[in-house]
């Protein structure tokens, strides 16, 4: 486990700086695109087309990284009440259901990527399946990641207060 646990937070570490290139991208193709299209009015083709296919990519990046840091929202109001066993339970239960979201977002996906494979994006000429392939990749990343949590949580590697503040992020 610890080096399934290893290469997911190599490939987690991998994807974070990744989103960090394709914000950084971004903010560079609009601001191109705004003094291009305002102040010579040469608006490139591509740069929105680009940009749109960053920001796909970068959302599902970032919810890869948010199931990773189990930073999603949660109610604490009525969970903190509960006991400790169905604290457990209902932990179980959320990150399952993450896992099956993942599962499905990935299967799901895949006969867009065959059907769209020979059609090509207007500005840039690239393939359509690459805007369809991000929700496969980081649904497939997610049920893994789902995955370490699920047998961490049920080996009880974490301790009871962990467990309590992971439960109210």
């Amino acid at each position: 486990m610890k080096v399934y646990k290893k290469i997911l937070d190599v490939v987690c570490s991998l994807f974070e700086f990744v989103a960090a290139v394709f914000l950084c991208a971004m903010v560079l193709i609009i601001a191109y695109h705004v003094i291009m299209r305002y102040c010579f009015n040469l608006a490139p083709r591509w740069s929105e087309e680009m940009c749109l296919q960053l920001m796909i990519w970068f959302c599902f990046i970032a919810t890869l990284l948010g199931v990773k840091q189990q930073a999603h929202i949660a109610i604490e109001l009525f969970v903190k009440k509960l006991p400790q066993k169905l604290l457990f339970a209902i932990t179980l239960l959320d990150r399952i259901l993450i896992g099956v979201f993942g599962v499905v977002t990935c299967v799901s996906i895949v006969p867009y990527i065959t059907r769209l494979s020979r059609n090509r994006l207007p500005a840039t000429g690239w393939p359509v399946w690459v805007q369809f392939a991000a929700p496969c990749v980081m649904g497939a990343l997610i049920s893994l990641v789902i995955v370490e949590q699920v047998v961490v949580q049920l080996t009880g590697e974490v301790s009871i207060e962990e467990k309590k503040e992971l439960v109210s992020l």
